[in-house]
């Protein structure tokens, strides 16, 4: 077939995505080809919802729009498989992710469905696949800029040469470029009009551009601006990367930008087939370029077709009409109807200030732990680092409640670190197969693991790969070999528990990994910093559990909104409720409707992160240090959640 039937179309794109309207599906959509899927693979497909089952099934380009709780990953890993196990043993697929651990947990679960791809599956964040499989094996066929020995600079040193940059096109140097800066490098790579953007700004970012090429430097955002220009240059390049990757999954669309998205076009034009998973209701990356115009595009295309997941997992029915209230608007969204407990909305009065709130946040916290809730199932959240934080980390270390702002014993991203995560797992669960145990405390319910622990074998094959690639591999060395060094690490005996010191450890698989010389040989930048910035983690009490990829035992987690996404909690407490703050806007400002929306989703991924309940914690008045006093009532999304609850069936 040329591809899916013709669809009727809804009035709007905003209509069909942000609606998230399931259409009828195509033939090709409703024939399962009859494959030999691996035994695991096969009871996870046959488990999973009608609607995933379609999207897991479906023959041609898809729009998949996964609401919170709707199974999205298992839903993208069953078709990853899926995908794998209906293509040529000699192509693969590509499965972009928004971050590492992400792109790591894909791999992860199709092990545990009994899956071993190899080379024929590349789970990447979108600037590792731009860097690996377009810069490295295509830029050479091109005039693009790609030196053989380029480096990735660290934030510093690109923080440096952006103050060069602007310094050079006369606007204010700042310690960190300013995000109206990321924004036009990233319209200007994807070759988008620039009009109301200040032309000094525009001048800085080529500055930048120009400092880059001529240093032999990337940064993040030159792997996908850079890859652009090798597909948009070269025929072959293009041709070669749809032989070897027929298949284009892609999570999180709709936090992606101009430039990655022309990427996608540009691949989809050369005959890829796309999947965009995504949440429109959860675009939170808007002053980066993200834009869910993008996400639009695709649904609206006639080669293309939306499924929507609307069945809610996590929440019950009544955390579910509270995501609704917050949203203004129904997106059919329901919960799992095999879930009794509905579960609960609890509004908290103050009568005081901000630091009311946090003496209640204190007081919940400590309630919902004598009630048996582990104090790493509770999560506090607040909008961003403004004095409603000093009042929380003020109250709860007075009342020597244990909590995890997250901050100082923050994981690095890179592939060395993984390898060392990734090591710390497979030591805490000892010999595979068997899933990790991250926690030692106990859960309110079952819940699956989040991630599958790596064979030895496994760790073996990633670190032989690190060694080859800066010249530190002997040449009688296999990963067979590497791997017996490896069981004497990780086998030893005295293993440590999950709220164990990560120091000891950390030191001993540096030590005989021989990972500082790695890493100073690296490349990468932040392979580079990797070890540096483990001790300093521990040097703040990181725990094996924390190492391995989990979260700290006994603590309270405290971040944002941003940071909370993608993640769930059995409790969810947000402080804070109180209008001007939440949303927020200055005194005898008007708050335009960009804005209120832009808060409106924030809220909206806080409230949804919640499997038991959600405490919302308000007053009529706050200290604006500014302002002074500004008495507004308690927020406007809360009554918003009274009211969709009130009126809820």
């Amino acid at each position: 077939m040329n591809g899916p039937a013709p669809r009727s179309r809804p009035a709007s794109a905003e209509a069909a995505v942000a609606g998230s309207l399931t259409d009828t599906p195509s033939p090709a959509s409703r024939r399962i080809p009859a494959l030999r899927l691996p035994a695991e693979l096969a009871r996870e497909v046959t488990a999973l919802h009608p609607d995933q089952q379609r999207a897991v099934h479906h023959d041609g380009n898809l729009v998949l729009v996964a609401g919170p709780g709707a199974g999205k990953t298992r839903t993208l890993v069953a078709r990853v498989g899926h995908l794998l196990a209906s293509t040529s043993h000699h192509r693969g697929v590509a499965a972009i992710t928004y971050t590492e651990a992400a792109a790591a947990e894909v791999s992860a679960r199709l092990r545990g469905l009994g899956m071993r791809p190899g080379r024929r599956l590349a789970s990447r964040t979108v600037h590792s696949f731009c860097l690996q499989n377009i810069l490295r094996p295509y830029a050479r066929f091109t005039d693009v800029p790609f030196p053989d020995e380029a480096t990735v600079l660290e934030e510093r040193l690109t923080n440096e040469l952006w103050a060069q940059a602007a310094l050079k096109a006369g606007i204010p140097v700042k310690a960190r470029p300013e995000p109206v800066l990321t924004k036009i490098r990233r319209q200007m790579a994807a070759g988008e009009a620039l009009d109301g953007h200040n032309s000094l700004y525009i001048q800085a970012v080529r500055y930048y551009e120009q400092a880059l090429v001529d240093g032999g430097h990337l940064d993040f955002d030159a792997m996908p601006g850079r890859a652009l220009a090798v597909l948009r240059a070269s025929q072959p390049a293009r041709d070669m990367l749809v032989a070897r990757f027929p298949h284009l999954v892609v999570d999180e669309y709709q936090d992606l930008g101009p430039v990655l998205h022309a990427v996608v076009t540009e691949l989809l034009a050369a005959g890829v087939q796309v999947t965009a998973v995504g949440d429109p209701d959860q675009t939170l990356y808007g002053f980066q370029g993200a834009d869910i115009r993008y996400f639009k595009e695709l649904n609206d295309r006639d080669d293309f077709t939306t499924i929507q997941l609307a069945v809610n997992f996590r929440s019950g029915s009544t955390l579910v009409a509270a995501g609704q209230g917050v949203l203004g608007r129904d997106r059919g969204h329901r919960a799992d109807p095999a879930r009794d407990a509905p579960g609960t909305v609890t509004i908290e009065e103050v009568s005081g200030d901000l630091d009311d709130h946090a003496q209640r946040t204190v007081n919940v916290v400590r309630d919902r732990i004598a009630a048996g809730t582990p104090a790493e199932d509770i999560a506090v959240l607040y909008r961003a680092a403004d004095s409603l934080f000093t009042h929380l980390t003020t109250a709860l270390s007075a009342a020597d409640v244990p909590f995890d702002t997250e901050r100082k014993r923050v994981i690095p991203s890179g592939g060395l670190a993984d390898l060392i995560s990734d090591c710390a797992a497979r030591r805490l669960a000892g010999p595979v197969p068997g899933p990790a145990v991250l926690t030692s405390a106990p859960t309110p319910r079952p819940r699956p693991p989040s991630s599958q622990v790596m064979a030895v074998g496994e760790l073996a094959a990633a670190w032989h790969r690190h060694r080859k690639a800066v010249g530190l591999a002997l040449a009688e060395e296999t990963p067979r070999s590497l791997g017996r060094q490896l069981v004497e690490v990780l086998d030893h005996r005295g293993r440590e528990t999950p709220d164990d010191d990560a120091a000891g450890f950390l030191e001993n698989i540096l030590s005989c990994l021989e990972l500082d010389q790695l890493a100073e040989l690296s490349t990468d930048a932040r392979d580079q910093g990797a070890p540096q910035a483990l001790r300093a983690a521990a040097e703040h009490g990181l725990t094996m559990a924390e190492l391995a990829g989990g979260r700290s035992p006994g603590r309270v987690t405290l971040t944002t909104y941003h940071t909370a996404k993608g993640r769930e909690f059995a409790i969810v407490v947000l402080p804070g409720l109180v209008e001007g703050l939440m949303p927020f806007y200055f005194a005898n400002q008007q708050l335009h409707s960009n804005r209120l929306n832009e808060y409106r989703r924030q809220f909206y991924v806080a409230v949804t992160r919640a499997q038991d309940e959600v405490v919302l914690i308000t007053g009529d008045h706050f200290t604006d240090p500014y302002n002074g006093v500004r008495r507004l009532g308690r927020s406007r999304f809360v009554d918003a959640i009274v009211r969709q609850i009130a009126n809820a069936p």
